[in-house]
């Protein structure tokens, strides 16, 4: 009698364990379950963040944050100064030159340097959506930098970055067109050809990094 309820004993609290397992894994399961769809949820809500900012510094423009930081001259500056610009190559008297040189200071690098603010936060949004990737792939068990595209947006992030570094190398050799205009010099026209034979090969570089980026992002973003 006392074997039998021994052995009845030990049935009950194998099936108790195993009825306690199947309770816990399912538990486990679901919570992991639940962790996945949140995190896939992060993942998707970086992604329409990076394809806001992507389509804002593809059109070399910026988001409120940026303009927050980068202002650009005066209205009256900015006309006067792309005025002159626009006439530089036809001749510009030395009181104009000379204009173009003080609101250069002022109007010159403003696109470049809101092209260089926007570059920078597409690439820490980027950071933080690989970040994510990382954390849904533990999660998944499984490598999902592929499933959400994530080489395609890092090759983006570093055609926009060498894009920024080629517009700079323009806005630099504008710079010098005009310094160079100003100092004259028996040697001015050669070193004009020598500048603009740079400016020609950056504008060249320029359009053709602008392509590479362009079939990135229509992979990115279809329409």
């Amino acid at each position: 009698m006392t074997s039998w309820i021994n052995r009845h004993t030990l049935i009950a609290a194998v099936v108790a364990a195993f009825v306690m397992y199947i309770f816990v894994t399912s538990i486990q399961k679901n919570r992991l379950y639940e962790l996945e769809l949140l995190t896939r949820a992060q993942v998707a809500e970086q992604e329409t963040v990076l394809a806001t900012i992507a389509e804002v510094t593809a059109r070399n423009g910026a988001d409120a944050v940026t303009e927050s930081v980068i202002r650009d001259c005066t209205q009256t500056e900015r006309s006067s100064f792309d005025s002159l610009l626009g006439r530089l190559d036809a001749g510009l008297s030395t009181t104009e030159l000379s204009d173009l040189e003080r609101l250069f200071g002022r109007c010159g690098r403003f696109y470049a340097e809101r092209k260089s603010v926007m570059v920078a936060r597409l690439e820490r949004e980027i950071e933080v959506y690989a970040s994510l990737i990382a954390q849904a792939s533990v999660v998944a068990g499984r490598d999902q930098s592929e499933a959400f595209q994530l080489p395609a947006w890092q090759n983006l992030s570093e055609l926009e970055s060498r894009q920024s570094e080629l517009f700079t190398e323009l806005v630099n050799i504008q710079d010098e067109i005009i310094s160079t205009l100003l100092t004259g010099g028996a040697s001015q026209q050669e070193t004009l050809a020598n500048i603009k034979a740079a400016a020609k090969e950056v504008q060249e570089n320029l359009a053709l990094v602008n392509t590479q980026a362009a079939a990135v992002r229509a992979e990115l973003l279809p329409l």
